[in-house]
């Protein structure tokens, strides 16, 4: 069963897709909304951009004030719908140059499109990441920003953001959960000193890509932590 509408889970930040919203093949999708800019982060498998723009209008954000489209990683579930997203937004896609290839060429393998029975088109991505970390500006003034920062392990090219607004620290940490596969060059090592950095922010709200939204710095860090056990790593 769909749901209504777009769900605030803090304020300016939406959950635009998946999870009841859109399509079942679609990854959780969000919306942070601020005055100048607004950033989409995912577009999911590709049939539901039109449903994704009308949620963002249902969160009372003009389809117009969305510059960028950030692809967290290059899996088929989070980039299927970047083409279209960015032809009726008019955004920006950026990428962590470690996927970059894979979603510029729709490689069907390290896109897991395979898995999924889809065929990727060919895309070229307007922002592609080096490095660390990567602001994104939400104001003109650039005294609000959504910070990217690089998690590879899932995939080379894995990408968390996060944003600081009213004392609040909110994590979009999309499939930090894995899974692992050789088929996505994913690196499980790589991937726990990922968790260790995230675990480091101590964010108060985790918008997680499949598993939902978790409140509380205890409930975000335990997250983190039964995946780190589950893959023979001890938590923090």
């Amino acid at each position: 069963m769909l749901r209504r509408g777009p769900q605030e889970i803090s304020r300016g930040v939406f959950l635009v897709a998946g999870g009841g919203l859109t399509d079942p093949a679609d990854c959780l999708c969000y919306l942070v909304a601020a005055g100048d800019r607004s950033v989409l982060i995912d577009t999911g498998a590709g049939d539901s951009i039109g449903r994704i723009v009308k949620n963002v209008q249902a969160a009372g954000v003009a389809p117009s004030s969305v510059t960028h489209i950030v692809l967290t990683h290059g899996h088929a579930d989070h980039v299927g719908g970047a083409t279209e997203a960015r032809d009726k937004l008019a955004a920006q896609l950026v990428a962590h140059a470690g996927d970059a290839r894979a979603i510029e060429t729709g490689d069907p393998r390290r896109t897991g499109a395979a898995w999924y029975g889809m065929s990727l088109p060919a895309l070229t991505l307007d922002v592609t990441v080096e490095g660390e970390a990567y602001d994104l500006p939400l104001s003109e003034a650039g005294d609000e920003i959504l910070r990217l920062i690089h998690t590879p392990g899932h995939t080379p090219g894995s990408m968390c953001a996060v944003l600081d607004r009213d004392g609040r620290r909110v994590l979009f940490g999309q499939d930090i959960h894995g899974p692992f596969s050789a088929d996505f060059d994913s690196d499980v090592a790589a991937w726990a000193q990922s968790m260790a950095r995230l675990l480091e922010l101590e964010a108060d709200v985790l918008a997680e890509g499949h598993f939902g939204v978790f409140e509380g710095a205890d409930q975000v860090a335990a997250f983190i932590n039964q995946h780190l056990r589950a893959q023979g790593f001890a938590g923090r």
